[in-house]
């Protein structure tokens, strides 16, 4: 028996949308991983390089030394450093457009603090003895909307992770539904074949193959468009700013995703379209 010519699988009219289906599904749930795995790589990124948990505003530059002093006493803190005045020359520019003779400003000193986490940090208590040298320094606590940032970031990973759960899940069922609609209509040829020896096995050798086709082919196809995009995306967020080295950094990830998404789903449709077989064989 030639497994292609038994079963005319390929003019069901499961084989018209079925592969339709799968691509979209393919491209939408490619796309929602890549960003939960986007999102990921960000959030690592942006951790290892967010060192600062509370910035204090020192009036004038003679009063750094007590500032420090203070700051290099207190339980809690793990560093403490003043921001350069280029940065904070740099940083004026970039929010105002303009260039700014920073020497000839009296702008405030920045100070920088890290925590170090074993400890816990009295921010009243030092609130009060910064006070004490000068009521001007004003302390600006990073921490809640830090905190409210990773919340929203959590939130957007499992919001993510579920969509593609959900995509995924939606073309397994599809294609187990198009599998029992073609074991209907080849009901008959399926018969014949069991009455000169076919097995349930070989039949279902059959489906999986054909789906096993269908998946690779049409989420290929899901998958480039899909990546496609992603390199559109990708170009916009640059344009818009984003630093390349997170994009650089992820650009492996996202690339394997696109790679192996068509073997993953045609291998879970084969998985699919075997079972439904099977199961409707043994009924």
């Amino acid at each position: 028996m030639n497994n292609s010519q038994d079963l005319p699988l390929k003019n069901d009219i499961a084989a018209r949308f079925l592969p339709l289906i799968i691509g979209s599904m393919v491209y939408v749930g490619t796309l929602c991983f890549v960003f939960t795995l986007f999102i990921l790589s960000a959030t690592h990124l942006w951790e290892n390089q967010l060192r600062t948990q509370i910035t204090l505003e020192v009036p004038t530059s003679s009063l750094q030394a007590q500032v420090l002093q203070v700051l290099g006493k207190t339980p809690g803190i793990q560093q403490a450093a003043a921001v350069p005045k280029k940065e904070v020359e740099t940083l004026l520019q970039s929010l105002l457009g303009t260039t700014l003779p920073v020497d000839l400003q009296a702008l405030p000193v920045l100070i920088e603090i890290s925590l170090n986490g074993r400890e816990s940090l009295d921010v009243p208590m030092l609130e009060a003895r910064l006070k004490t040298i000068s009521p001007q320094i004003q302390l600006v606590d990073h921490r809640p909307w830090q905190t409210q940032v990773e919340s929203l970031i959590n939130a957007s990973v499992v919001l993510a992770s579920t969509l593609t759960f959900l995509v995924l899940l939606t073309a397994l069922v599809t294609t187990t539904f198009a599998t029992r609609t073609s074991l209907l209509i080849h009901r008959q040829v399926i018969e014949v074949l069991h009455l000169i020896g076919a097995t349930n096995g070989y039949i279902a050798r059959q489906f999986q193959v054909h789906a096993l086709k269908q998946g690779l082919i049409a989420s290929a196809i899901g998958a480039a468009f899909a990546f496609l995009t992603f390199l559109g995306i990708t170009t916009l967020l640059e344009k818009a700013g984003l630093p390349s080295t997170s994009l650089s950094s992820f650009s492996l990830q996202a690339f394997c995703v696109f790679a192996l998404s068509p073997f993953v789903t045609g291998f879970f449709m084969m998985l699919s379209a075997r079972l439904t077989v099977m199961r409707g064989l043994h009924l």
